[in-house]
């Protein structure tokens, strides 16, 4: 599985704890267990939710929509065609610097 910076994955090391277990977690220990995330299963040890911190939850979310909105852009035709014209002036090195810009928006 790929990694991607700042975006937690649920791994195989991470703590799973029973249903029972779940009475013993108040506000204070989920605090304590922001990086941990906790694999709720059930009597037979099938796994049945999720528990992570309310801040990696945030970052899952943020990375999503950040996907979807790549998929959004890509999708649309004239997007698309923008973005492949933009990568060939780079390529053919047709680019110029902010600070030229800014140097020669300051001239005028």
């Amino acid at each position: 599985m790929a990694v991607v910076a700042n975006f937690p994955f649920v791994n195989p090391n991470v703590r799973h704890v029973g249903v029972s277990k779940l009475r013993e977690l108040n506000a204070t220990k989920l605090k304590e267990q922001t990086d941990e995330t906790l694999i709720i299963q059930d009597s037979n040890n099938d796994p049945l939710a999720v528990l992570l911190s309310y801040e990696q939850f945030l970052i899952i979310q943020e990375q999503l929509v950040a996907v979807i909105n790549t998929i959004d852009m890509l999708s649309e035709d004239a997007e698309r065609k923008n973005l492949v014209a933009a990568f060939e002036d780079i390529q053919a090195g047709r680019v110029r610097s902010l600070d030229d810009i800014e140097a020669d928006l300051e001239k005028q």
